[in-house]
């Protein structure tokens, strides 16, 4: 078995067990640790972001799709991330607001991806709520960036990404004091911030939950 074959077998053995666990993701700083669910209101400032997982037909091949945003945008101009946004008012629910956004983004349609589960909100400086989602794509399905957004769309192996010893503790001085963040480099792409505290999160959980990879 491949090694991108088995952390397939991981996510849905995972996520068969816990398809919504509950709390939050810890973000490395403790300071971004003092926003609670209970300051938001209600309906306000929540997100959602998809992990969306390629694989070849027969589940191989395992990969993980991300986007480099345009450098014009207000927010996060030129960072890695994973597609997605914040909910409007006519998303059914935060799976809707996922797939909407990564369609939005990447053309991504979403017939063509399987809901594996969700996983803890991570909790922004900013006070955004965002859910992550995770989706598996098994099928030969195109992707393309939608210009106004995303300026490059890549593919990282899922086994880089899904092993938590990759990751760093960074730092750099923002709004007059050191904030810590986690990074992970992948060729010429550093991937660091909300992205990779998301994926680092799902990386432990795969370590720690006992799922199998046979």
């Amino acid at each position: 078995m491949s090694k991108g074959e088995g952390i397939v077998r991981q996510l849905e053995q995972y996520f068969r067990l816990s398809p919504s666990p509950g709390g939050l993701i810890t973000p490395p700083d403790p300071q971004d640790r003092i926003i609670r669910p209970d300051h938001l209101k209600q309906g306000e400032r929540r997100a959602a972001v998809l992990i969306p997982v390629f694989t070849d037909t027969d589940g191989r091949n395992a990969r993980i799709m991300l986007t480099r945003r345009t450098e014009h945008l207000r927010r996060h101009a030129g960072q890695i991330s994973l597609p997605g946004g914040s909910v409007d008012p006519g998303d059914r629910d935060i799976i809707h607001t996922a797939l909407r956004e990564a369609e939005e983004e990447t053309r991504l349609t979403p017939e063509s991806v399987t809901i594996a589960g969700t996983l803890p909100a991570l909790i922004m400086p900013t006070a955004y709520h965002v859910t992550p989602v995770v989706g598996m794509i098994r099928d030969k399905v195109k992707v393309e960036p939608c210009p106004n957004e995303v300026a490059e769309i890549f593919f990282v192996p899922a086994d880089i990404l899904l092993d938590p010893s990759r990751y760093q503790i960074g730092s750099m001085t923002f709004q007059n004091r050191q904030r810590k963040f986690r990074e992970l480099y992948y060729e010429h792409y550093r991937i660091w911030g909300a992205t990779a505290a998301i994926l680092h999160h799902l990386a432990e959980q795969l370590t720690t939950s006992g799922a199998k990879t046979l």
